[in-house]
C-alpha cells in the first residue's frame, strides 16, 4: 500500500535535482566566447601531457580502490540501505523494499562518483572549480538513488517480472550519468558560444517519427538479449559492465539496419544524368609539397569522367616548402580541369577555405583537404543528388586510407571508415543525421554557404561545425559510399595522438555549440546523433572505472561466485558486438588483407579513448564566477573582439 503523501514528496524532490541538472545544459550562462557566430575567440589549451595522463590513471586506481576497500561504512551496503529507506518511505510492505534494494549493484552510481572525484583532483582548476566538479557526485548519487527507488515501486505497481528491474536501473542510471557528465562538461570547460544561426528546417517531424520508430524497435529486439544474460551468469557488477558497454553498441548497430530496411524501401541512390553544371573545388593548403600533386591530377581525372568545366581554386595559406609552385606547375598540365592558386598568410585553414570560397562563382562547390585525393567518378556520383532534392545541401564520401596499407594503424583507419562512412553514416542519412561531412571530400551550394557566412574560424572541426550549420538552415546531408576519397594516415602513435587529440576537442566544442538544449533540435541530428556520440566522448573515462571497480570487486568482495579469469572473459566479450559489425563491413567492401589485423582494435579503441581523455585533460577550464545575469554585459576591445585573444588554430 502506498503513502500518497510521501509518494509526491519523493517525486517532487526527483524532478528538483532533475531540474538542477538539466538547467545549466542550455548553455545561457557561458560567456567563454569573446567572438562573435562565425568567430569563435576561446581561452588556450593544454597540450597533450603523459604525466597529465599518468596522474589521472594513478589517482583514479587509487579512488576506485577506496570506494571498493571501504568497510566502515561499505559503500554497497549504504547505497543500498538508503534505496531501500526510500523504497518503504512510499511502499509499506518493508520485504518488498529489502529484496529489491539487495539486488542492485549500482556499479554506474561508483564509476561516476569516482570519476568526478578523480577529475576534481587531477584537472587544473581553481579550488573553487575543483569543488564545484566534486559537488556533482552527491548531487548525482541522490537522484540515481532516487531513479532506482522509482523503479522498485514501478516493479510493484505494475507486477514488472524481478529481471526485468535490474536492467531498467542499469539503462536509467546511464542515461542520467550522460545527463550529469554533460553538466560537468558545460559548467566547467571553456565552449563556443551556442550557436545563433536561425532553424530554418521543414517537415522534419517525418525524419524524427521515423527515427524514434527505429529505437523503440532496436531496443526491443535488444532488451530481451539483457535479459538473458541476468539468467544467465546472475547479478553481479561485471555484467552491469559487460551490458553497457556490449548492448549500448547493439542498439546502435540495429538502429544502423533498420535505417537501411527504410532507404532500401524508399528507392535508389540517384544515378548520373545528362546535367553536367559547372563545380568549383576550394583547397586549403600549408606546406603540403609531398602529396599536392596527387590530389590535383585525381581532380584532372575526376573532371574529365565528369564531363562539365571543373575549376580548382587552391588557397596557398602562407607555406614555407613549394606547395603553391608545385599546385601551379601541375595546373598548367590540366587536361580537363582549370586552376589558380592564390596566396594567404596563414591565418588558418578556416580562412583559407572562405578565401577560395570568395573566389567562386559555380553554383556547386567541393571542398577537398590537400592530404587527400579523390577517385575518378565522385563529381558523377555527387551532382545527381543536388539535382535530383533541392533539399540536400550537403553530400559527403567514403574516405579511406590511401593504398597500400603500411601500418597496423593504416588498417585500424580503413577498419574506423569502412564501418563509419560505408555503413552507420549513409544509414544516418536516411533521418538526415550525419554529424559530420569530412573535409576531406564536401560538396555544398554556394549560395547557402555564403548566407552562412562561410567557414567558421577560431575552433577545431569547421567540418562537423559547417555541417550543423547548414544543416539548422535547412540543408539536408547526402553520403554516397560510389564516393570515395583517399586520405592520409598518421603514420606513427605521436602523430595520431595528435589528430586524435584534435578531433576530440573539436567534438567537444561543436557540441558545446550545438547543444540540443541551447537553442532547439531540429531533427535527429541534433536531438539524437551529436548528444549519443558527445556523450560516448564524455563519458568514455567512466567506463574505466566501471571496468576497474567490477575487477576490483570480483577480486576482493566475499560472496561471488565467479573467478576473475571468467569476468575479464566477459569484459573481452562485451567489445565483440562492436567488432563484428566492422568485419562485415570489411568482407561487404573486399578489404580482406586487413581482416588479419582484426584483433587489434581493442587495441585502437582504448587508443581512442585515451586520447578523448586527453582532451578533457586539456580543453581550457571556466573560472567560477557569479551568474551572467548578475555580472552585465561583457567588455568588448576595439571591433568587437575580447582582450583574450584565443590560441586555437587548425595547425
Amino acid at each position: 500500500m502506498y503513502d500518497g503523501r510521501n509518494l509526491v514528496l519523493l517525486s517532487a524532490t526527483m524532478a528538483a535535482l532533475i531540474v538542477v541538472i538539466w538547467q545549466p545544459l542550455n548553455r545561457r550562462f557561458d560567456d567563454s566566447d569573446k567572438g562573435t557566430d562565425r568567430l569563435v575567440e576561446l581561452p588556450p589549451f593544454r597540450k597533450p601531457s603523459n604525466a597529465r595522463l599518468a596522474v589521472f590513471f594513478i589517482v583514479g586506481l587509487g579512488v576506485s580502490t577506496v570506494i571498493i576497500g571501504m568497510r566502515h561504512p561499505q559503500p554497497l551496503q549504504v547505497y543500498q540501505g538508503l534505496v531501500a529507506s526510500l523504497v518503504r518511505a512510499a511502499d509499506r510492505q518493508p520485504s518488498t523494499a529489502t529484496i529489491y534494494a539487495q539486488h542492485l549493484t549500482p556499479l554506474v552510481p561508483a564509476a561516476v562518483v569516482g570519476y568526478l572525484v578523480t577529475m576534481s583532483l587531477v584537472l587544473p582548476a581553481t579550488i573553487g572549480r575543483r569543488l564545484m566538479i566534486l559537488a556533482h557526485a552527491p548531487l548525482f548519487i541522490a537522484v540515481s538513488a532516487l531513479s532506482d527507488t522509482f523503479v522498485g515501486l514501478a516493479e510493484v505497481a505494475f507486477r514488472i517480472p524481478p529481471e526485468v528491474a535490474p536492467v531498467l536501473t542499469i539503462y536509467l542510471e546511464y542515461l542520467l550519468g550522460f545527463m550529469m557528465v554533460f553538466r560537468l562538461v558545460f559548467t566547467t570547460y571553456a565552449l563556443p558560444r551556442v550557436t545563433r544561426q536561425p532553424i530554418g528546417r521543414r517537415g522534419d517531424w517525418r525524419d524524427s517519427v521515423e527515427m524514434l520508430l527505429v529505437l523503440a524497435a532496436s531496443t526491443g529486439i535488444v532488451f530481451p538479449f539483457a535479459l538473458w544474460l541476468i539468467a544467465r551468469v546472475g547479478d553481479h557488477p561485471v555484467l552491469e559492465f559487460v551490458i553497457l558497454v556490449s548492448l549500448r553498441t547493439a542498439i546502435s548497430d540495429f538502429v544502423y539496419v533498420l535505417l537501411g530496411l527504410c532507404r532500401w524501401a524508399g528507392g535508389g541512390r540517384p544515378r548520373p544524368g545528362d546535367r553536367h553544371p559547372p563545380l568549383d573545388i576550394i583547397i586549403p593548403a600549408y606546406n603540403e609539397e609531398f602529396g599536392i600533386e596527387r590530389l590535383l591530377r585525381s581532380i584532372d581525372r575526376a573532371a574529365g569522367r565528369y564531363g562539365g568545366p571543373v575549376h580548382v581554386v587552391l588557397c596557398d595559406d602562407g607555406s614555407t616548402d613549394a606547395t603553391g609552385e608545385l599546385a601551379e606547375a601541375t595546373m598548367r598540365a590540366y587536361a580537363h580541369a582549370t586552376g589558380e592558386v592564390i596566396l594567404g598568410t596563414h591565418g588558418g585553414k578556416a580562412k583559407a577555405l572562405n578565401q577560395a570560397l570568395g573566389r567562386c562563382t559555380a553554383e556547386f562547390v567541393f571542398r577537398l583537404d590537400a592530404d587527400c585525393a579523390v577517385d575518378q567518378d565522385c563529381f558523377r556520383y555527387a551532382i545527381p543528388h543536388f539535382l535530383s532534392d533541392p533539399r540536400i545541401g550537403l553530400v559527403g564520401a567514403l574516405t579511406v586510407p590511401k593504398e597500400p596499407y603500411y601500418t597496423w594503424i593504416d588498417r585500424m583507419r580503413c577498419m574506423e571508415q569502412i564501418f563509419n562512412f560505408g555503413f552507420s553514416q549513409v544509414m544516418l542519412a536516411e533521418v538526415d543525421a550525419v554529424p559530420c561531412i569530412l573535409g576531406s571530400f564536401m560538396g555544398f551550394r554556394r549560395q547557402a554557404a555564403l548566407d552562412l557566412g562561410g567557414f567558421v574560424s577560431g575552433m577545431f572541426g569547421e567540418d562537423a561545425e559547417f555541417t550543423c550549420a547548414l544543416g539548422r538552415r535547412g540543408a539536408r546531408a547526402a553520403l554516397d559510399p560510389r564516393i570515395v576519397s583517399y586520405e592520409d594516415v598518421p603514420p606513427n602513435l605521436r602523430d595520431l595522438r595528435v589528430q586524435r587529440f584534435r578531433w576530440s576537442m573539436a567534438g567537444m566544442m561543436n557540441f558545446g555549440r550545438f547543444t540540443p538544449w541551447g537553442n532547439g533540435a531540429p531533427g535527429p541530428r541534433f536531438w539524437y546523433q551529436l548528444p549519443k556520440s558527445a556523450g560516448m566522448r564524455f563519458f568514455s573515462p567512466a567506463h574505466f572505472f566501471m571496468m576497474v571497480l567490477a575487477l576490483q570487486y570480483a577480486a576482493i568482495a566475499p560472496g561471488v561466485a565467479h573467478n576473475v579469469v571468467r569476468l575479464a572473459w566477459l569484459i573481452f566479450v562485451s567489445f565483440l558486438p562492436g567488432t563484428v559489425p566492422r568485419v562485415l563491413m570489411l568482407l561487404y567492401y573486399r578489404r580482406l588483407g586487413v581482416l588479419l589485423w582484426v584483433p587489434m582494435w581493442l587495441v585502437f579503441s582504448m587508443l581512442k579513448r585515451v586520447y578523448l581523455l586527453e582532451a578533457a585533460l586539456g580543453c581550457g577550464v571556466r573560472p567560477v564566477r557569479p551568474p551572467l545575469a548578475l555580472r552585465g554585459p561583457v567588455p568588448r576591445s576595439a571591433g568587437g573582439r575580447s582582450p583574450a585573444r584565443t590560441a586555437l588554430t587548425e595547425r
